[in-house]
């Protein structure tokens, strides 16, 4: 019976996490390919997507790291602190996209609504 409530119980704090982190508003979930194809359509959103977190690791003074599919569509994430301890698993994330034409794109990660997706079933 426990079981059958947790998804009952993991709702609101899903809600009011992602509530927390964008007052409320809507959250897009997209894949990298959709990001990667239409970014400015989606610049300045609240997104959910999901990839394998890679890094560039050539000067250690410029590590960043990014998710990317099967397919080589890439999105640049931040905070690093969020990702560093993932690098090559396949994680979902809730966070602000930005996109600019010279910066590419990239994803402010929210910690808390990102916590929330991950307890949700």
């Amino acid at each position: 019976m426990r079981h059958l409530l947790r998804p009952l119980l993991l709702t609101p704090v899903l809600a009011t996490a992602l509530a927390a982190c964008g007052g409320g508003e809507r959250v897009s979930e997209v894949t990298l390919a959709q990001l990667a194809g239409a970014a400015a359509e989606f610049n300045g959103e609240l997104v959910q997507t999901e990839g394998v977190v890679k890094r560039f690791d050539e000067d250690p003074e410029r590590y960043h790291y990014w998710l990317e599919d099967e397919d080589v569509n890439r999105v640049a994430v931040e905070p690093h602190d969020e990702v560093s301890d993932r690098l090559g698993e396949h994680i979902r994330v809730v966070g602000r996209f930005s996109y600019h034409p010279e910066e590419g794109r990239l994803i402010e990660i929210d910690p808390a609504a990102t916590a929330a997706l991950d307890a949700a079933p």
